[in-house]
């Protein structure tokens, strides 16, 4: 099968990875110096249980965009969620002829969305990627910690997506990457949230890693009441989150590697976040049903302010 990583990071260049050294065959699109490295000396992926130094096909979008999509079998998208609209808009136009299965593994609930606008909506995979902690520690190499499981569901049902799926998911498991079919991938993509909107920019804003927060009794009270809300607004979704998805999704967080979320790595970096995609989406649909989320809004307008973000 042949795959294209779009925004080949920590967490891609995992994926990628694994899927290379088990016989894949890998495109990793990227930018900037570490597309520069892996062009020159391959890429380097560091694992407390996997270890990756070798040659690969990398690229950047326009070069990818030159190439006939009828040679890709499935592209990965894992680029910041701010980027969807206009990535969905250039690969319709280069997918005029053939659409590959786009599978989006990228943070918040409503990529799959933007992308059913542009794209048919049958090749379309919702996904995760939870309990895995990957970050560019220098260009070409990454370092990683985790197992990376990757619940997917197809975002209209159809006999050939789940043809399509049932295979990708067997490759994916034979690559040493637990992956299994969600029935209800959009309640999935809502208790990622749960966790996401819970600890990211709360981490962000006081500059510590997820372990250090929960272990704070303060603190961990103020993500709790986060995640709380993000299950209040998926009720504006058509999406249920019981008061066990909540505590599920929080003893997660207690019992995982303490990691630098998304936001804060960000941040360290000067990169743009993604503040309305995760925590502004909480904000919006509670509002939508006459409600606030004042822990969300509090932590979310600090860091606005505070950081200029």
């Amino acid at each position: 099968m042949h795959i294209a990583i779009i925004g080949a990071g920590g967490v891609g260049c995992y994926y990628g990875a694994r899927l290379v050294q088990g016989g894949e065959r890998v495109t990793f699109v990227a930018r900037g110096k570490h597309l520069e490295m892996m062009q020159e000396k391959g890429l380097e992926v560091i694992h407390p249980d996997f270890t990756f130094h070798q040659s690969v096909d990398a690229c950047d979008m326009k070069t990818l965009l030159t190439q006939p999509s009828k040679t890709f079998d499935a592209i990965i998208l894992l680029t910041k969620a701010m980027q969807t609209e206009s990535i969905a808009i250039a690969l319709s136009h280069w997918c005029e002829d053939h659409t590959p299965y786009i599978i989006s593994l990228q943070n918040g609930v409503e990529n799959e969305g933007i992308l059913a606008k542009y794209l048919d909506p049958k090749k379309i995979i919702g996904g995760l990627s939870v309990k895995i902690g990957a970050h560019i520690m220098s260009p070409g190499i990454v370092h990683a910690v985790g197992v990376a499981q990757t619940p997917l569901g197809l975002w209209e049902e159809s006999a050939d997506g789940t043809a399509f799926l049932t295979q990708f998911v067997s490759i994916m498991n034979a690559n040493h990457i637990p992956t299994t079919i969600s029935p209800d991938i959009r309640l999935e993509l809502w208790k990622k949230l749960i966790i996401n909107n819970g600890v990211n920019a709360l981490c962000a804003l006081l500059e510590k890693r997820t372990g250090e927060v929960i272990a704070d009794a303060h603190l961990s009270k103020i993500v709790l009441g986060q995640m709380k809300e993000t299950a209040i607004a998926a009720k504006a979704a058509s999406v249920t989150i019981h008061d066990h998805d909540v505590i599920e999704m929080f003893d997660v967080i207690k019992k995982f590697d303490s990691i630098k979320p998304s936001m804060l790595v960000d941040r360290e970096h000067n990169r743009p976040i993604e503040l309305d995609e995760i925590c502004g989406v909480v904000i919006r649909n509670c509002e939508s049903q006459g409600l606030d989320a004042p822990y969300t809004r509090s932590v979310s307008t600090l860091l606005r302010s505070l950081y200029h973000v």
